[in-house]
């Protein structure tokens, strides 16, 4: 069984455009639906079969823009949710103090085995949603998906399938660090249940924005 996934990071949202950051929901800002029709034309070739976007709103909103340009109903899962952030740094100003000592907290300790601030989704949480999700995508039927999905998430989903069940959370950090996805990015992986040598995800494409003239 072969798949070809395309990955599209949501439109800009409100949260993202303003200083008051770390909302779970949030719509898409005129530049994000702007940034979305682009990326829908583009589809228009890929001959997708269906569409998931994670349970967040900026992710359904850019779903249906898509979906309704390709003739698509999109549906959602919490598969594909951005990673849950610890409810001290909701609603904070991004750049305060209290908010950065949280995430520089979470940031210094991440790779630490069982680490948790509070109430977020830490290494461990991240690391089993995600095979989970490629799993699901794995044993989907259709053989040619567009997920719709987050920053930080897609970030380890892409960590996880190269690395598999060996991912730890230095590894993890690492990948995070260094691998830039900017909103509706497009990353493709492939997946092929034959392969004979341990590699059945395989990346194609990383945040490709042609779309968008960037």
């Amino acid at each position: 069984m072969k798949k070809t996934i395309y990955f599209v990071r949501h439109g800009e949202s409100e949260g993202n455009a303003s200083e008051i950051g770390n909302v779970n929901h949030s719509p898409l800002s005129e530049r994000g639906r702007k940034q979305t029709e682009f990326v829908a034309k583009r589809c228009l070739s890929l001959s997708i079969q269906t569409i998931i976007t994670s349970n967040l709103e900026r992710a359904i909103e850019t779903g249906r823009i898509i979906g309704s340009l390709l003739g698509i109903r999109t549906e959602s899962s919490e598969l594909f949710a951005e990673r849950r952030k610890p409810s001290a740094v909701f609603g904070q100003v991004i750049e305060s103090l209290e908010a950065q000592k949280v995430w520089r907290a979470l940031w210094d300790n991440f790779h630490i085995p069982g680490f948790r601030h509070s109430d977020e989704e830490n290494f461990e949480d991240l690391k089993t949603r995600a095979i989970k999700a490629l799993e699901y995508l794995a044993f989907r039927n259709e053989d040619v998906i567009l997920v719709v999905t987050h920053g930080i998430f897609l970030k380890i989903i892409i960590a996880v399938a190269v690395m598999g069940d060996d991912l730890n959370g230095q590894e993890c950090v690492r990948f995070m660090s260094r691998f830039e996805i900017e909103n509706t990015g497009v990353s493709v992986l492939k997946y092929d249940s034959e392969e004979r040598f341990g590699r059945k995800w395989v990346i194609l494409t990383w945040n490709d924005q042609a779309h968008l003239g960037e």
